[in-house]
């Protein structure tokens, strides 16, 4: 009964992440709603996207998908940045150093303070689950 209720709301918490990512570029041309994959939108703000553009190389805005989905880890303290080396390499830009996938509460609150609407957080219970959501 319990695995059930649990495997019920991780599907759940899957299902609100997102089903379509879009590039910096395509975000600045006009492309600001996200679809999930409960068939609900996601708005990007505005603001929060010109404020990344602006520290995000533009040869980079065809490469950096966003939104930025991290995965929290099941060490205490500790994220990790799914997706490619691009998505990666513009969190380490917004950072300021390199983060190599992982990073720690402090740098999300600071992420979540300046681009809420651009970051996706998964709870994951285990590290099994965390490769696969890497590899999607």
């Amino acid at each position: 009964m319990i695995d059930k209720i649990f495997e019920i709301g991780i599907k759940e918490v899957f299902s609100s992440t997102p089903a379509e990512y879009v590039t910096i570029k395509e975000a600045l041309e006009g492309k600001l709603n996200i679809r999930l994959n409960n068939g609900f939108y996601h708005e990007i703000k505005k603001d929060q996207l010109k404020s990344l553009s602006e520290k995000i190389p533009i040869y980079l805005w065809s490469l950096v998908k966003i939104p930025f989905v991290l995965i929290k880890s099941t060490e205490v303290g500790e994220f990790f940045v799914n997706g490619d080396e691009w998505n990666k390499k513009a969190i380490s830009i917004l950072l300021q150093r390199d983060v190599r996938g992982v990073i720690l509460s402090v740098d999300v609150e600071k992420l979540l303070r300046e681009y809420s609407s651009l970051i996706f957080i998964i709870l994951s219970p285990t590290i099994y689950m965390e490769s696969e959501l890497n590899e999607m």
